[in-house]
């Protein structure tokens, strides 16, 4: 039976300071590519350890193994722009655990989010 896998992203840079306009043009440009090849995603603050306020992270609800395709697509080719990007990609496992990936733009390959892929797989019925 296929059931939706909701991942929290959340971009981050060793480059630009958090509240840096050019920083956060380059989230929005990532927000779109997402909203362009997934559909719907939902921005929300997370309070992120030793920092005042919420780091922005993005919520995405996928159905289907195209969407997955279409999000890790998307993530692959916003980390390949600049090295010192990273995404950290959350999400609940088919045992009902919390997973959590982190993918720097220096280490992005094939097998990158190959445990997202299997847990996406598994959850959405191996479609």
């Amino acid at each position: 039976m296929s059931s939706d896998i909701e991942l929290t992203v959340t971009a981050g840079t060793a480059k630009f300071d958090p509240e840096d306009p050019r920083w956060l043009d380059e989230v929005a440009t990532l927000n779109v590519a997402l909203r362009k090849e997934v559909g719907t995603l939902s921005l929300r603050g997370v309070p992120e350890s030793g920092a005042k306020g919420a780091v922005e992270a993005v919520t995405l609800a996928l159905g289907s193994s195209g969407a997955l395709t279409a999000a890790v697509a998307c993530f692959r080719a916003w980390l390949a722009r600049d090295k010192t990007r990273t995404l950290t990609v959350t999400w609940t496992d088919d045992q009902g655990a919390e997973q959590t990936l982190t993918v720097t733009g220096d280490h992005v390959d094939q097998a990158s989010f190959q445990a997202l892929a299997e847990a996406a797989g598994r959850r959405l019925g191996g479609s």
